[in-house]
């Protein structure tokens, strides 16, 4: 059988909790991902060499601002949901990097092992939860700095493959650690931040973002959510839906039918005459 675009490819022999020192191989949907995320980049850095002003701007149109979701009230900004995973500062070369390489090597490996469309489902879902979580904290905060970066969708994928595969090891700088332990390291560093924002020392970075996208990813893979694929439920509810279309053509057809055999076909109406004559002309 074919494989289609959203299955796994066929999984590579890890032998269960065994290193893993090959480069894995560029799946489809991290791909697009990585690209979308280097070319955004990209154009927005030539963007803040012209003008920093225009990049500022940009940044406040598609960054999450909790302060344009009460100013443009009763038009809301929802694309900023979305939008500000995408996007990165210029000037921090490490946080784009640092994000796709986690993207890279564990976003591969998570998408080898649920497929590209349950990937993307839960890579996106969680930009759009761990926004979520930072726009009410700003509403709250008053907070007049927009969020950006794919952290929240990156830590997502981090704690979901530890999740499914917490014995894994990787390479972590120069350590060989699991995937469980590489999880909690990263997750217990915002939760380090998060606390330290408390006390008033923050060094502006989206804790509440990682750590709802943390979650996120914790929540679908321990749920066993990950595995649902809603794009094949809209399938499934679309072909019911012509099924269940085309069982009422019937039976309209049907009584049509009868009628003109009780009553002769000058007792159609016009719309009546109209379905018979769409009705005969389908295969």
């Amino acid at each position: 059988m074919q494989a289609n675009w959203q299955d796994p490819p066929p999984p590579p022999d890890q032998g269960g909790g065994r290193m893993q020192f090959a480069m894995p191989a560029m799946t489809p949907a991290v791909k697009l991902i990585v690209l979308i995320n280097a070319v955004a980049f990209l154009v927005t850095f030539a963007i803040f060499l012209a003008k920093t002003e225009a990049w500022l701007a940009l940044r406040d149109v598609l960054g999450l601002s909790p302060a344009h979701w009460i100013q443009w009230a009763p038009i809301l900004p929802f694309w900023q949901l979305l939008s500000y995973g995408f996007l990165h500062d210029p000037s921090r070369l490490m946080h784009i990097l640092m994000n796709m390489l986690f993207l890279y090597f564990l976003g591969t490996m998570l998408e080898a092992t649920v497929g590209a469309r349950r990937f993307l489902t839960l890579y996106l879902s969680a930009i759009v939860v761990a926004g979520a979580a930072m726009l009410v904290t700003g509403l709250f905060q008053h907070d007049p700095l927009p969020t950006i970066g794919a952290s929240g969708g990156v830590l997502a994928v981090v704690v979901a493959m530890a999740v499914l595969r917490p014995k894994t090891r990787v390479i972590f700088l120069i350590f060989p650690i699991t995937l469980k332990t590489l999880a909690i390291l990263y997750v217990g560093l915002d939760v380090f931040g998060a606390l330290m924002e408390l006390k008033g020392q923050g060094g502006g970075v989206a804790h509440m973002a990682h750590l709802s996208g943390a979650a996120w990813g914790f929540l679908l893979a321990r749920r066993g959510w990950i595995w649902q694929d809603p794009f094949q439920g809209l399938q499934r509810w679309q072909a019911l839906r012509v099924e269940e279309k085309e069982r009422d053509s019937e039976r309209r057809l049907d009584e049509l039918l009868a009628k003109i055999h009780r009553e002769g076909i000058q007792s159609l109406s016009v719309r009546e005459r109209a379905f018979l004559k769409r009705t005969s002309k389908r295969p």
